[in-house]
């Protein structure tokens, strides 16, 4: 039988991606480690072309792949380095087998030693290094949006350490596939690359589509039938493979398309096939011949010749992959209940005493062997741990627990009860992010001890359970109360300590509570020695004192622990008080230094996207407004958990905002509007966010609402001052807003101004940044005394505060030198990019020499006047003492030139005197 031509044997209208790849590798040998992206959709030929490039360069480049396996979500760590390490070992590079074998036991015996991942990272680089010694090397990945956490950071690892030229990092994945937004972090830090390119394949045109069905068929397609299959086909080259021989008969729905050629298989090809489907990605060749269920007549190799003929697989490394994920998942999805069970069973019964355990527990799962399946994922779990592949770690457990009740006697099995899975289950599901599900697993854990035959045991998981909750929504803390509840009250308890310190961290800083806590926990950690007591105890004291050296011992003793998520935790703390301090460049580095290691760790979704808040902060201070774009996409995309994600959101609306992206700022503010009562930190500038959307929009009466809320809210009075006070300063802006609109608008300004500056006097000043705060927030309330907030915005380098004081400090008070004040602060505005602030200030120079150089508060005095109030009237509604206005009187009548009180009226309205200078604040 002579098969078929199913694949166009040349690669059609892709010149231009197949240069820019040579062009790419040329870069990588003669000026440095380069690496490349293809991009689109499923079948437009991302393999097909990295293929052909391949083979061009053969002769000259020795080239190694891996690919990605979606195996119903498991996300294998490191899948597709293995086959890579694996090839580059068995290339004549066999002295790092054992150094590797630790992370890739297929490789034999582990050689033990110290580093955990980072020694991984670097045995990898060095291993692929000295193989591009003496000839390039092209490193290939398959599918990267199914990459698993290792798999990714060892990626992004090599793209940023390799420094030998002739290497070139090539990866191919889909833009749309659900799981390239775990992708997102990584391909952008990748585009950041000097020797980056991206190359995003688009759908053929007809013509080309012509083209390539004259390839498959011999002979130049009916341009009808080209059109069709064109606009049937959309340009994708693997579905106009699927068409070209379909006729009029053409099969209406997608999964037909891709079972046409399968379906038309002898039954033992088709058998053969629908086996290969089932293991989820490549397989070697000796592992399907031992799956592979054949007949007495039937021949492997010449079933297999027959499946890569007809270019359903193609060969892959030693064995084999289908030639498009599509058409694995509709075969696979084409099998009968019966046929996938049996199918999983034989894979599972062939990896049996082999170290794939996560592959074995999923074929196992599958085919029904709730033994295996148990065995099999805990192993893989505890090995997940070692290898910082928590999402792997946490969808391992979950396995354990699915299957649980269906083994006997589960425990004598694994030496650990359900209890203990399911604490480490909740552990590992804080170190993804995952906090629901962390507390639903420590819950179900607690329903099952009992607390007063084990109280240690109830402890720790009402601390999983309490941490949880605090990232969760800020609650949490009752659940440590209990716990601390339930262990003897002696102060040189190891788990006391840490419950302490963790009660502490849950709890707002300025608390007695929390000083109290943190103290117990830093004397319970010097006394006991033990490190993570010792580093919460560090943190809290260190934060509450203001000394970065105590943070600095917090963070050297957290460095030689195996606990990455607190390691995380000691750069949150440097990064807050380095802002407190006013030092924002330093706060920055430490904060994405932090993302750059929780990346490496496994924990960009968790830690990473919480000390993205930290950043972007620091950025927007320190004026740096397009990096604090990037940091908060980047950790946007990594999906974080839902307080997380709105403290990032928060802050996205206010930089919109101060760009005059007003659409963009009420999105942000819409997602938090209803928020009411939330004690976590990083949501108490939700307040400000909605108070300055609402001026924004001239919405006062709206804004007054937001303000009274942000007043009321007892969350103000137990953060420290550097958090509460950007609250009172929107609510400032807000009274300003109204001042300025002047008439009813300005009724019951006084009262919220002595609700706000009576709560200003009970948050104390909390380092250099908050005094600039309080200066700025006095001056916005008295209308008077910004030259003392240029000052102090000066002083800390903060570019959008000083431009928005220098305005003010002309507005208010006319300085000698307003004309230079309003050039700089112009001139900053527009570099920032921040164009109301740049519109307020351009309409302020235009209105500066109409305006004989009248103050805010005489122009407040002049449009009272001239609605015909005397001077005690005036007195009354601005809340001044009558001879205060009758000064006031008697300096506009000197400014103005007028000799009587008529006649000045007369000069306000004929020069439009008292049309407000700007727009809400």
């Amino acid at each position: 039988m002579v098969a078929q031509q199913v694949v166009s044997p040349v690669l059609v209208g892709r010149d231009e991606a197949l240069a820019a790849l040579l062009a790419t590798l040329e870069t990588a040998v003669t000026r440095g480690p380069a690496v490349v992206l293809l991009a689109g959709e499923a079948g437009i030929g991302k393999s097909r072309l990295l293929a052909e490039f391949t083979g061009s360069v053969h002769t000259r480049v020795r080239a190694v792949s891996g690919a990605c396996a979606e195996l119903g979500g498991d996300g294998l760590a490191y899948a597709p380095f293995v086959a890579i390490v694996r090839r580059l070992i068995s290339d004549g590079r066999a002295g790092r087998r054992h150094e590797l074998a630790e992370w890739f036991p297929q490789l034999g015996t582990a050689a033990p030693g110290p580093g955990g991942k980072h020694r991984l990272h670097e045995a990898v680089l060095a291993l692929v290094e000295t193989v591009a010694a003496d000839r390039p090397l092209l490193l290939a990945i398959e599918d990267l949006h199914w990459a698993d956490a290792a798999s990714r950071e060892l990626f992004g690892f090599l793209a940023r350490n390799l420094v030998q030229p002739g290497v070139l990092l090539a990866a191919t994945y889909r833009p749309a596939d659900p799981g390239t937004a775990r992708l997102a972090p990584l391909l952008s830090e990748l585009a950041r690359g000097r020797h980056t390119t991206t190359l995003r394949l688009g759908p053929l045109t007809e013509a080309q589509v012509g083209r390539q069905l004259a390839a498959i068929l011999g002979a130049a397609p009916d341009p009808a039938a080209a059109r069709r299959i064109h606009e049937r086909s959309d340009g994708n080259p693997l579905f106009v493979e699927a068409l070209a021989r379909a006729g009029d008969r053409t099969p209406e729905s997608l999964r037909e398309l891709l079972l046409y050629g399968p379906r038309s298989l002898p039954a033992p090809a088709r058998r053969l096939l629908g086996t290969a489907s089932a293991a989820g990605g490549r397989l070697e060749h000796r592992l399907l011949a031992r799956v592979a269920e054949l007949g007495r007549d039937d021949d492997l190799d010449t079933l297999l010749r027959d499946l890569v003929d007809r270019s359903l697989l193609v060969v892959a490394g030693d064995g084999y992959d289908f030639r498009h994920a599509l058409i694995r998942q509709a075969v696979y999805e084409d099998l009968l209940p019966g046929e996938r069970a049996r199918v999983h069973a034989r894979y599972a019964e062939a990896l049996r005493d082999t170290a794939s355990l996560a592959e074995l527990a999923t074929h196992a799962y599958a085919a029904g062997d709730a033994g295996t399946t148990l065995t099999a994922a805990y192993r893989g779990a505890v090995r997940a741990y070692r290898s910082y592949a928590y999402a792997e770690q946490q969808h391992l457990l979950d396995r354990v627990l699915r299957v649980w009740d269906r083994v006997d006697e589960p425990a004598t099995r694994l030496g650990v009860d359900r209890v203990d899975v399911l604490t480490a289950a909740a552990e590992a599901a804080m170190l993804t992010g995952d906090y629901p599900q962390g507390i639903d697993r420590a819950t179900e854990g607690l329903a099952a001890v009992d607390e007063r035959a084990e109280p240690g045991r109830a402890a720790l998981l009402l601390e999983h359970r309490g941490r949880l909750s605090i990232r969760l929504d800020g609650t949490g803390i009752e659940d440590l109360e209990h716990a601390l509840a339930l262990l003897p009250d002696d102060p040189d308890s190891v788990q006391r300590g840490r419950i302490l310190g963790m009660m502490a961290m849950g709890r707002p800083l300025r608390t007695e509570s929390s000083r109290a806590e943190f103290s117990a926990a830093l004397r319970a950690g010097r006394r006991t020695g033990d490190p993570t007591v010792t580093v919460r105890g560090l943190l809290g004291v260190g934060a509450m004192t203001g000394e970065p050296a105590l943070l600095a011992e917090a963070a050297t003793l957290a460095d030689g622990l195996d606990s990455p998520d607190l390691a995380l935790t000691v750069p949150m703390y440097q990064a807050a008080l380095h802002t407190r301090l006013g030092d924002q460049q330093r706060a920055v580095a430490v904060a994405r230094d932090g993302i750059r290691r929780a990346r490496r760790l496994g924990l960009a979704r968790s830690r990473g996207a919480e000390l993205a808040r930290y950043a972007a902060r620091g950025l927007m201070l320190a004026g740096r407004w397009a990096e604090a774009d990037t940091v908060l996409a980047e950790a946007l995309r990594e999906d974080p958990p839902r307080a997380t994600r709105l403290a990032l959101r928060i802050l996205a609306g206010r930089l919109a905002l101060l760009r005059g992206e007003v659409a963009a700022a009420d999105e942000a503010a819409a997602q938090v509007a209803d928020i009411d009562g939330h004690d976590l930190l990083g949501l108490l500038t939700r307040h400000q966010l909605l108070c300055e959307v609402a001026v924004a929009h001239g919405e006062l009466d709206r804004a007054d609402r937001y303000l009274d809320r942000a007043l009321a809210d007892p969350a103000l009075t137990v953060h420290y001052g550097n958090d509460s006070r950007p609250v009172l300063l929107a609510g400032a802006l807000v009274l300003r807003a109204r001042l300025d609109r002047g008439g009813r608008a300005a009724a019951g300004v006084a009262a919220r101004r002595d609700r706000i500056a009576a709560l200003d006097a009970a948050i104390e000043v909390d380092g250099p940044f908050d005094a600039a705060q309080r200066i700025m927030l006095a001056a916005l309330l008295d209308g008077r005394g910004f030259d003392r907030a240029v000052t102090a915005w000066r002083g800390l380098e903060q570019p959008y505060e000083l431009a928005e004081a220098l305005y003010r400090h002309v507005r208010a008070d006319r300085p000698a030198d307003s004309a230079a004040h309003l050039r700089e602060a112009a001139q900053l505005a527009e570099r920032l990019g921040a164009t109301p602030l740049a519109q307020r200030i351009g309409r302020l120079v235009d209105a500066a020499p109409a305006r004989h150089g009248l103050t805010d508060r005489e122009r407040d005095v002049l449009e009272l006047l001239a609605a015909g109030h005397s001077n005690r009237q005036i007195a009354q509604r601005l809340h001044i003492s009558p001879s205060t206005a009758g000064v006031h009187v008697s300096h506009i009548l000197a400014k103005l030139g007028a000799a009587t009180r008529t006649e000045a009226a007369a000069i306000a309205h004929r020069e439009s005197l008292l049309e407000p200078t700007d727009g809400p604040a």
